[in-house]
């Protein structure tokens, strides 16, 4: 798998800690990153640990820069470039040719002290000071900054000023990669990173999903139905029509035959075949109950609460579940027993027994759930907001549901007893 790999520059006495969240935060995500403190990073034992540093940032998709209030070692001490610039510099010409993102960012206070300064120097100049004496005011140390001149050098170069003013001067195209984020904690860092590169989910949870989504696809390769002329269907409308026409009802039910519409039970025939032999598997929908990827956090109860995701995987097991154990021949063979080639093509009603019939309607509403269910799911994982779908309920006769719900120990019925 390709990974976007991160260089980090800067000096490492005074970004110890941020590096080292830094580097963490961004391999959760997949990112490989490029740290020289650390034992993953390449060291050629022919280069010297400078020259190691450049080659491996070659290697980087994206360079960040932290500026602090220290210059670092020197890299060329005659010109006043520090290593971390060097570094920089070499980012910045890859950066032109597209092919490195930066992302640089200066600690508050020393941004800070470096806008006073600026505004001290303004008034040295107004003032007319001395300018040896001007010169020792503007760079004494300070714990902002252990080398003021270089390290404001440093940000005008990163902010790519005099290019900028150049560019507006002459109307020569604009630089790029001129953003200077200033920052007082790891969040603040963080979320820029978050926003302008990692703005999708965590990588292995990017993995969980697709695969969780290719699942859903065979569950739906097999629930779906598709005719000679190459339309796929769903069989939840035939299920909802032929139960709207053919409401069987608690009184009904003891009838032993019932009688249906040919046309209607001819199209459940038709979907019901379907199902011969068929199995729906749910490895990856049962690992994905057992992780945390379909939960969020509740700051009220200070925990973790099941998202409607996370209940509609738990009913699709449900479904899948009880439609494999009703997907039986013996079920299936009310539709033979009732066929044209059985019955006789005539008349515009057919005459077929109530338990069997019953039977086979609980297969094809657990059909129907399974397929809901399926297609909700799949919509969500490739972008959609979800929405629970319409589910059949668990009895085929009507006014029966309620009873069901009425006798059956609900959740809430469960905690309340934990609490007696």
């Amino acid at each position: 798998m390709s990974r976007p790999t991160f260089f980090i520059s800067s000096t490492i006495y005074d970004f110890k800690d941020l590096r080292s969240a830094l580097k963490y935060c961004l391999e959760e995500q997949g990112a490989t990153v490029l740290a020289s403190e650390f034992n993953d990073f390449p060291k050629p034992l022919d280069q010297h640990s400078y020259d190691a540093c450049l080659t491996a940032l070659r290697k980087a998709d994206y360079f960040v820069l932290l500026i602090g209030s220290r210059v670092g070692g020197w890299f060329d001490e005659k010109s006043k470039i520090s290593i971390t610039q060097q570094e920089y510099l070499q980012a910045y010409e890859l950066h032109k040719k597209g092919k490195m993102k930066i992302l640089s960012f200066v600690r508050s206070e020393v941004w800070q002290y470096r806008e006073q300064r600026n505004e001290l120097e303004k008034l040295l100049k107004e003032e007319a000071i001395d300018p040896a004496l001007s010169k020792r005011l503007l760079n004494a140390p300070s714990k902002f900054a252990s080398d003021a001149e270089a390290l404001s050098t440093f940000i005008k170069e990163v902010g790519r000023n005099a290019e900028t003013k150049k560019a507006l001067r002459d109307g020569s195209p604009l630089p790029t990669g001129n953003w200077i984020h200033t920052f007082t904690n790891f969040r603040d860092i963080w979320d820029v990173i978050q926003s302008q590169v990692l703005t999708g989910l965590p990588v292995d949870h990017l993995a969980f999903r697709r695969l969780l989504a290719r699942e859903l696809t065979e569950i739906l390769k097999s629930g779906l139905m598709k005719l000679k002329e190459g339309s796929v269907y769903s069989p939840i409308n035939t299920v909802v029509n032929f139960h709207n026409e053919h409401r069987v009802s608690l009184e009904g039910r003891k009838n032993q035959r019932t009688v249906v519409g040919k046309m209607r039970w001819n199209m459940m025939s038709t979907f019901g075949i379907h199902l011969l032999g068929a199995r729906f598997q749910t490895q990856i929908v049962d690992r994905a109950l057992e992780t945390s990827h379909f939960l969020e956090f509740d700051r009220d109860i200070n925990g973790f609460v099941e998202t409607p995701v996370y209940e509609a995987l738990f009913k699709l097991q449900a479904e899948m579940r009880d439609l494999n154990q009703a997907n039986r021949v013996e079920v299936l063979s009310v539709i033979f027993e009732n066929s044209p080639a059985s019955r006789g093509d005539t008349g515009d009603t057919i005459d077929i027994e109530t338990t069997k019939l019953l039977t086979f309607l609980h297969l094809m509403d657990r059909w129907a759930n399974v397929v809901q269910l399926g297609l909700a799911l799949l919509k969500h994982l490739n972008g959609d907001d979800f929405e629970m779908p319409y589910l059949r309920p668990r009895s085929p006769i009507a006014d029966m549901n309620e009873e069901i719900a009425a006798e059956s120990t609900s959740d809430a019925d469960v905690i309340k007893f934990l609490r007696e």
